[in-house]
């Protein structure tokens, strides 16, 4: 008889033979099912070449496939292998076809998600499987917005180790455990047997499918197994028992930041999310998760831990499985260009600077997932630039001269398509929606854009499978046009241009309504074939110089109050992740005091006002009255602590960390305190005393931002020379 249920978790199976899934059934009840499967690879080359090597594999059959998104159908043998064996089976491989003849295909698609492309399922569908046959099959859809979550239960656990203050080690005894589940709180104390077995039983009685456990993937989860060694106890953290290896933290780069992941701690029938290692988890929460592992075809494990450019890649080899194409071992794509056609071709994106200072009535315009709409709006994928069939009638790309494919739909914009279709439809129903009913609506678009914004740079990343650079530059090509014409649109119905930034532009007239400026947002649609959103109509909205020349400006770095009272608020102090929370908390009070202003005169009052502020603030440093927990700043490290060579307060701290025996690495945030004697981590210790004068300096260079171009750099009063 066939089994239903909800698809909560996938692994492999212990005896290494398929694939353990794991189902909310109809009854309520968590079950496993063992589904006997291998994961796959495909080899292309001479057909003799392949009839000999299927007779040297039992598992083997000639299929029909492409190797390229755009190329034609050939011949391939498609190889059942064992899990963990793909990259010895291809290197072996390309060793007998000389590293020429033979091309070994798909050897990097992860093996639980080519079960579910292979399946046509996803985490969280409501599934059938039948045991007799092992077919498997969604009931339901990735385009479904209004899906059910309500059946995963979710426990949080905190773990306090005796540590005295210090960095927590495996040697320290277990104090006590928090665990907060269907709505109940406990708190295990007492001797560590008796806090490990209260564990146990709580995890057996409330039955979570998800473990939500900070530190759970660096230390956490192995510390509680290793004190349950220490007593002679087995303590099973999932539905199963599970083997665990993690090996070193991976350190990366994306959009200009390092990274450290720390490799998962995996559960068997329970889903395990570290919030410290999750960037999906971070920013939008399980919801945003849940949708990703959706959206994407990813298991939730992974999904909860991967890079947003793995995730897209995710829904690239599911398009590729479903239109039959193979994903190369290597990106074969290699792009030659004369350096004009280079400098021509190669600019990025559009950025018209504004000048310094204060405007009134001022509209910001937004192309709504600007790149992503590009790519589908005009088809741009790597096979389809410069197509041949299309060579007298293609889309052409602007100033680079060449043209995308009309008649082929590409692989990439088929990839992005579904995400940016769920998106724009769940920004709807937020709009359509107050704040307190749209907020996981909010959560799974937020994930979404994350996503999509990967999209654009993955498509020129060297290390794509599906990428191309000349592809990438056309993306910019179209955006540059659009902008532009935006820019003439607004022009010729007698708006003036503030600003533009890539995909928004800044737009003001004397005495413009908000029903001029939506007019405005819809011919600039119409004119781009692009969807434009107004973004908000500012009161007014402060534009920030350079700090080393007051004439140059800073894109991205403003503040400004809405029409109807919101703060907006880019690249100044209150929106760094590094910032105290007492400099913080003083620049957004003086946001608050300065949005109130609704004229020029009300708004240089509002600033003199908030010099007073800023004397309150400097008075409780110097008084001693700050709690140290809001004078905590938190910098990401871009190097290992011993690598570097200037001995910054934040290298300092590091090395102090890495001294009390911390894993601090590059991407590791290390959390201080400004004292006269250095800095100190925090919170292993704990300062009595801490620099009134380092911090004054912060306060007063974030005060600076927001006054200074309101009241001049002159007229600030002279103590500011602390900064």
């Amino acid at each position: 008889m066939a089994v239903r249920g909800r698809l909560l978790d996938l692994n492999v199976s212990p005896d290494g033979e398929g694939i353990e899934l794991w189902l909310r059934e109809e009854d309520g009840s968590v079950r496993s099912h063992a589904v006997r499967w291998r994961p796959s690879i495909y080899v292309t080359g001479p057909e003799s070449e392949l009839e000999r090597l299927a007779r040297a594999f039992e598992r083997s059959e000639m299929v029909e496939v492409r190797e390229d998104p755009g190329g034609r159908p050939v011949r391939a043998l498609r190889i059942r292998v064992g899990f963990g064996e793909r990259r010895e089976v291809a290197t072996r491989i390309e060793e007998l076809g000389g590293y020429r003849s033979l091309r070994v295909h798909n050897v990097d698609v992860p093996v639980l998600q080519q079960f579910l492309y292979e399946n046509g399922v996803f985490p969280t569908a409501l599934v059938e499987l039948d045991p007799r046959s092992g077919s498997l099959r969604a009931l339901d859809s990735r385009e479904d917005l209004e899906y059910d979550v309500g059946w995963i239960r979710t426990a949080q656990l905190e773990v306090f180790p005796e540590a005295g203050g210090r960095v927590p080690s495996f040697d320290d005894r277990l104090r006590e455990v928090r665990v907060v589940a269907c709505g109940e709180e406990a708190v295990l104390d007492g001797d560590e047997v008796s806090v490990l077995e209260g564990l146990a039983g709580l995890l057996a009685r409330w039955d979570p499918d998800v473990l939500l456990v900070r530190g759970g993937d660096q230390f956490v989860m192995r510390y509680l197994l290793h004190r349950a060694r220490c007593i002679g106890m087995k303590l099973e953290m999932g539905r199963a028992p599970s083997r665990n290896r993690p090996g070193p933290p991976e350190v990366y780069w994306s959009y200009g930041r390092v990274y450290r992941r720390h490799r998962p701690f995996r559960l068997r029938g329970r889903v395990h999310v570290d919030p410290e290692n999750s960037f999906t988890f971070a920013h939008t929460g399980l919801h945003g998760v849940i949708e990703v592992a959706r959206t994407c075809v990813v298991p939730l494990h992974d999904a909860a831990r991967y890079t947003i450019g793995q995730c897209m890649t995710s829904l690239q080899y599911e398009v590729a499985h479903r239109w039959g194409v193979l994903v190369p071992s290597k990106p074969t794509r290699t792009l030659y260009l004369r350096l004009s056609d280079l400098l021509l071709m190669d600019r990025g994106g559009l950025t018209l600077d504004h000048r310094p200072g204060v405007y009134w009535n001022v509209a910001e315009l937004d192309f709504q997932s600007m790149y992503p709409m590009i790519m589908t709006r005009f088809n741009v994928s790597a096979e389809t630039v410069n197509c041949s069939c299309c060579a007298t009638d293609g889309i052409p790309i602007p100033e680079m001269g060449g043209h995308t494919c009309r008649r082929n739909r590409g692989l990439v914009p088929e990839a992005i398509g579904l995400p940016l279709r769920k998106r724009l439809a769940y920004k709807r129903l937020i709009r359509s929606l107050g704040p307190a009913d749209s907020a996981v609506y909010k959560a799974r678009a937020d994930a979404l854009k994350w996503v999509l914004v990967s999209s654009f740079g993955y498509l020129g990343f060297r290390k794509a499978k599906f990428g191309s650079r000349l592809a990438h530059m056309a993306v910019c090509a179209h955006a540059r046009a659009a902008l532009l014409r935006a820019v003439r649109v607004a022009e010729e119905n007698g708006f003036e241009v503030v600003h533009g930034i890539v995909d928004s532009l800044w737009v003001r007239r004397e005495g413009a309504t908000e029903e001029d400026y939506a007019r405005l947002a819809a011919e600039v649609e119409e004119a781009t074939g692009l969807p434009v959103n107004l973004e908000g109509v500012y009161r007014w909205i402060a534009f920030l110089p350079s700090r080393t020349d007051r004439m140059r400006p800073v894109n991205g770095r403003y503040f400004g109050v809405t029409i109807d009272g919101r703060v907006k608020c880019r690249g100044i102090e209150a929106r760094r992740r590094d910032t105290p929370d007492l400099v913080r908390e003083m620049q957004l009070e003086m946001l608050g005091r300065l949005a109130r202003a609704r004229s020029p005169e009300e708004l240089r009052d509002a600033a003199l006002d908030c010099i007073g502020l800023l004397r309150r603030y400097v008075a409780q440093l110097v008084l001693g009255r700050v709690d140290p927990e809001r004078l905590v700043l938190t910098r990401v490290l871009s190097r290992d602590p011993g690598a570097y060579r200037v001995r910054s307060q934040t290298a300092l701290a590091a090395r102090s960390l890495a001294a009390l025996g911390a894993e601090v690495g590059a991407g590791s945030a290390v959390r201080y305190v400004i004292t006269p004697s250095g800095p100190l981590p925090y919170p292993h210790f704990r300062p009595h005393d801490f620099s009134s004068t380092a911090y004054v300096g912060l306060l007063v260079r974030a005060a600076d931002t927001l006054l200074s171009v309101v009241l001049g750099p002159s007229s600030l009063p002279k103590f500011m020379c602390f900064s």
